[in-house]
């Protein structure tokens, strides 16, 4: 088992001066187990200390995205490629399940009952507040149960106050109803006048300020979010739920990269070398650096670094006799790692993928690597190159504009609405590229260079690329998959939900062969086997043996490759 780094409590956060120091955070954990410790914390705290909790999560990072759902998807690889059994889930998968009830949920659910022990005269003022901090609350309790299925909700966050300590278990089609329905309530309220003025969040938004108008807009995207999950499930349920976001005011939608719903801070907040954010042995996959190399995507050099082979290193690998005389730089310096277990272990393959030279230049010793790595300060801003810290930004999104766009894209594509598929597509895809300038400026990615307007217009136009009713689904599955680079998790559902990409989609996602068999991919977490010993083991064991009758759901709790209520084939 590989071991992971250690945990990294990350200290400075966005916007301003704000801190949030390690001891700051204890006293919030405190006030999580401590219900009298709650007197003296603002509402607006707990929001903050729930979003801190949502995106400071680097065991999240190492296990479920690095060493799970990034390679699975093809997005990376190791070191040397991918081994036999890394489709296995053996140990610590599925982080998110235990941080929506320890730190998310019920610190969102904290600012509620805070605002309720205020004068009477008071509260009126933090109407919106409590939208804002259900829309949170939502997203996340989405992000948990996409994977998990059921889990407790309607009941849950509430012992401490005096509820149930023994919550039901919603079934996820209850669930997605009702955070639906919060959350086109949440809309209907922040929209709304009210008789008092309200009280802003200010820094302790993270994500917007504060500004009402912009939770709107995170709000109809998020339905959208979860209305798609629907489409094998009631797609006359989608079909209503998307009609109905689309038909609101222009003003309630996002419309540019400026509405994206991202979290962002410095570099310190992903830590140095010993946190379990550090991305190091992400290789880059052949079937996604050959689909953007070929196409010329402008995204290429923000998810990916070069080669060490220029013509520099060239030249001292035929001095020191290592390389021909003669030998020049090939222009193509973006070459993936194999996905596929037996192609990594052929010993062409490993010669051709895997040659990594050392050579003692200057006294000291200077390695020149065949294979691209996924850019390190994509996922960690402070990643050093050449003993040098970085000092940019980390983006963490939540649903960005591209995300909004080519969802607006698929389900016209597909009939859910009378859109056009087309506009949405090159507004996605152009609003992604824009995107990724961004953050990889922002986060001062290296051998980077800026997207021009030619190079979108020139992408837009390549053969795989260039809309094609025909073909709709499988490019703008594709480009999803492309964009969710730094959301594999949406990644995978969306691989889940429109099965694409696959073998012989636009973007080509071969077999994965190991022993000269087919691996089965993932496609939920391993539910644990509820002990009678426990004391809300009825609940968790009529929800689990609920959720077991649904066809596919696999041989038993822990089997991954088995199905959530709404991926069907």
């Amino acid at each position: 088992m590989i071991t992971p780094y250690k945990k990294y409590v990350a200290g400075l956060l966005t916007v301003g001066t704000l801190v949030f120091s390690g001891c700051q955070k204890e006293a919030f954990v405190e006030t999580n187990i401590n219900p009298e410790g709650l007197t003296s914390v603002p509402p607006g705290s707990q929001f903050l200390n729930a979003t801190i909790n949502i995106h400071n999560r680097d065991f999240e990072a190492f296990y479920d995205y690095y060493r799970r759902i990034m390679p699975w998807m093809q997005y990376s690889t190791g070191v040397t490629g991918n081994g036999q059994n890394f489709t296995q889930v053996y140990d610590n998968f599925g982080q998110r399940y235990g941080s929506l009830y320890t730190g998310i949920g019920n610190a969102l659910t904290d600012v509620e009952k805070l605002v309720g022990d205020l004068p009477a005269e008071e509260q009126p003022r933090y109407v919106h507040m409590i939208r804002i901090a259900r829309v949170l609350k939502a997203y996340y309790t989405f992000y948990v149960s996409d994977i998990y299925g059921s889990i407790p909700y309607t009941e849950a966050f509430q012992a401490r106050y005096g509820g149930t300590q023994t919550p039901k278990y919603d079934a996820q089609p209850a669930l997605f109803a009702t955070l639906d329905a919060e959350l086109k309530e949440a809309i209907t309220t922040l929209k709304t006048p009210q008789s008092a003025p309200q009280v802003a969040l200010g820094t302790n938004d993270q994500y917007y300020a504060g500004n009402t108008q912009q939770w709107v807009k995170a709000a109809n995207a998020l339905r959208l979010k979860i209305a798609s999950r629907l489409a094998k499930r009631d797609p006359a349920k989608l079909k209503t739920i998307a009609q109905e976001v689309l038909s609101s005011p222009a003003a309630d939608l996002m419309s540019s990269n400026a509405d994206s719903w991202v979290f962002v801070t410095p570099a310190g907040f992903t830590g140095d070398a010993g946190s379990n954010f550090f991305p190091e042995v992400l290789r880059a996959s052949k079937p996604l650096v050959d689909f953007m190399y070929e196409a010329k995507d402008p995204r290429i050099d923000a998810f990916f670094t070069p080669n060490g082979y220029s013509q520099a290193n060239i030249d001292l690998l035929i001095a020191n006799r290592q390389l021909p005389a003669g030998t020049k730089e090939s222009p193509r310096r973006y070459i993936g790692s194999f996905t596929s277990p037996d192609e990594s272990a052929v010993q062409q393959n490993v010669r051709q993928y895997y040659t990594v030279r050392t050579l003692a230049v200057n006294g000291a010793n200077q390695t020149f690597d065949t294979l691209s790595y996924i850019q390190p300060r994509l996922f960690q801003a402070s990643y050093a190159v050449n003993g040098t810290a970085g000092t940019g930004r980390n983006y963490f999104p939540v649903i960005n504009y591209a995300d909004f766009c080519l969802m607006r894209a698929e389900m016209a594509a597909t009939g859910i609405t009378t859109e056009d598929a087309k506009t949405w597509y090159e507004t996605g895809v152009t609003a992604s590229i824009d995107w990724y300038d961004m953050v990889a400026q922002g986060g001062q990615l290296t051998n980077y260079t800026p997207v021009t307007a030619a190079e979108k217009t020139a992408y837009l136009a390549q053969p795989k690329v260039a809309f094609n009713p025909a073909k709709a689904l499988d490019q703008i599955a594709s480009q999803q998959y492309l964009h969710f680079l730094r959301q594999p998790s949406e990644g995978w559902a969306t691989w889940k939900r429109t099965g694409f990409p696959n073998a012989t989609s636009t973007v080509m996602l071969p077999n994965l062969i190991s022993n000269g068999a087919v691996l089965t991919v993932p496609r939920r977490a391993p539910l644990s086997i509820p002990s009678p010993t426990e004391p809300n083991y009825a609940n968790r064991k009529a929800a689990y043996d609920d959720m077991a009758k649904e066809p596919g759901f696999g041989r038993d709790l822990q089997d991954a490759t088995g199905r959530v209520w709404w991926d069907r084939p």
